[in-house]
């Protein structure tokens, strides 16, 4: 099928769905949140939980809210749900393992990706994100709506104003509990919450990692390029292969490319198989990119756009595989790995994933490797790719300040060093659990966010809750939610670090 019908179809199929009951309402203004309070005759709708983000954290946390009884409204301000795996076509997961090649992201993150495997069609994941959510009522999904302003009283977010990017229709949307799943944080910075900008914690500058424009192909012979990356050849000074569909190996004929544009790189090819035969190449580097700054993003997009047809024909000429390559297009928006590391209750460091800590709020366990991709021409990432299992506190995931709101994205409250881990989808999508779960807990308890985190009582419930869920915990976790001695649990051996307490009970 060739890829234009394949997008048609697509697109109906969606359509489709919308018509049948989801609501349809690209990228988010930011504004100053005005002061003052909001009375009830302002909310244009009032609900429980509001999600603001359709990533895939922002997908787990409206279906454990819905799965729990609670209603929800998710907001997207793309035209479909996925974040970057479908916004910017990248097919590929970026996965927690443990020490023995188990799963460490379970629960509904492993529903998806018994959907898609670990490399997938990006056409094929937006369906399937989009029934994830269709199939459960209690949530009302609005996509195409951005935040536009977050109404503040005290210490509560008590509305979210959106705006239709299409009709240009404004909503003001009431919520008990909001989670912020946009990579972003957007909604804890419309609401004032400090924040550090890429790598601003070192104290150098606030530069953010290098973003990238993914473009698709056609024309290449998947063949020949099984066979240059699994040669054994001297002639080739970089190592490459084939994993599930994905290929890499190209970096020794890159080095003598030149490119035309400023502030681009690249230094592999990264080749995704696409189920209409196509291939997705992740590889290009867009420096100087400010990704809280439109202006600096759609310059970023046009560096990179402009770069593609030397590239393209770099690629003919010398890499095989690649003589009969056509551009058929690119990502709709650049994959932006970097931007807010929002302040929360506790800031996860690299020190902490190193010396794998288990904290004893942990909601959930990650191991991918700290990946820093550069944020000037010529940087090198100063960790090694070395795996290191450690958790998730909650406490991170609640920002300070505000008494209603959890963060659920690449934004949550972590070091840049270690954000360079927690960013990758399977951990996002456990942040994005555990807040759906934490706000409908909360709420049932009546209590706050922050005055949640404090209680050993219902950061056990919680635990112990997505324990049933199926997410995965580390036994000794799992084994105080419950209230078991660790050598009672049954399961993968204790972690070789100790524990941390968890507060007296007030």
């Amino acid at each position: 099928m060739k890829p234009g019908i394949r997008r048609f179809l697509g697109c109906a199929a969606a359509l489709g769905l919308l018509a049948a009951g989801i609501q349809a309402s690209p990228a988010p203004a930011f504004g100053r949140p005005p002061s003052g309070g909001l009375g009830r005759a302002a909310c244009s709708v009032s609900v429980p939980v509001l999600v603001v983000g359709g990533t895939p954290a922002g997908v787990a946390a409206a279906v454990t809210t819905a799965r729990m009884g609670t209603q929800v409204i998710m907001t997207e301000s793309r035209p479909y749900l996925g974040g970057d795996l479908t916004g910017s076509m990248l097919n590929m997961f970026d996965m927690d393992y443990g020490p023995g090649g188990q799963h460490l992201s379970r629960g509904i993150f492993m529903e998806i990706f018994r959907q898609l495997g670990i490399t997938f069609d990006v056409e094929l994941a937006k369906h399937v994100f989009l029934l994830e959510v269709a199939r459960h009522p209690l949530v009302a999904l609005r996509l195409s709506t951005r935040p536009l302003q977050v109404i503040v009283q005290g210490d509560r977010i008590t509305a979210v104003v959106m705006e239709d990017t299409v009709s240009h229709a404004r909503q003001t949307i009431c919520a008990k509990r909001v989670v912020d799943a946009t990579d972003d944080g957007d909604v804890a910075a419309m609401a004032g919450v400090p924040y550090q900008l890429g790598r601003e914690g070192s104290g150098v500058d606030r530069a953010m990692m290098a973003a990238t424009l993914v473009f698709e192909l056609s024309g290449v012979n998947w063949q020949d390029v099984v066979s240059y990356v699994t040669s054994t050849g001297g002639r080739r000074a970089t190592r490459g292969g084939i994993f599930h569909g994905n290929a890499w190996g190209y970096g020794a004929m890159l080095r003598f490319y030149r490119p035309i544009q400023p502030g681009i790189g690249i230094y592999d090819l990264n080749i995704g198989w696409q189920n209409d035969h196509t291939v997705l190449i992740n590889g290009l580097l867009v420096y100087g990119v400010d990704g809280t700054d439109p202006a600096s993003v759609a310059d970023g997009m046009r560096r990179a756009t402009l770069e593609l047809p030397a590239l393209v024909q770099y690629l003919r000429i010398t890499a095989p595989g690649f003589k009969d390559a056509e551009l058929v297009r690119t990502a709709d928006y650049l994959y932006i790995r970097e931007t807010r590391h929002i302040r929360g209750l506790y800031t996860l460091t690299a020190q902490d994933i190193v010396d794998g800590r288990v904290f004893w709020d942990a909601v959930g366990v990650a191991s991918y490797p700290i990946d820093l991709h550069p944020y000037r021409p010529g940087e090198l990432n100063p960790y090694a790719p070395h795996r290191y299992v450690y958790t998730i506190p909650l406490r991170s995931l609640v920002p300070v300040g505000i008494s209603n709101l959890l963060l659920a994205s690449r934004a949550i409250s972590a070091s840049y060093e270690a954000a360079g881990s927690t960013r990758v989808v399977p951990t996002t999508m456990e942040e994005g659990q555990a807040a759906g779960t934490a706000a409908v807990l909360s709420l049932r308890s009546k209590v706050s966010i922050p005055d949640f985190t404090e209680d050993p009582g219902l950061v056990h419930e919680l635990q112990a809750t997505l324990h049933t869920q199926g997410q995965y915990l580390l036994p000794e976790t799992v084994a105080a939610a419950l209230g078991v001695p660790p050598r009672q649990w049954p399961g993968a051996p204790r972690s070789p670090v100790k524990p941390q307490a968890a507060p007296a009970q007030p």
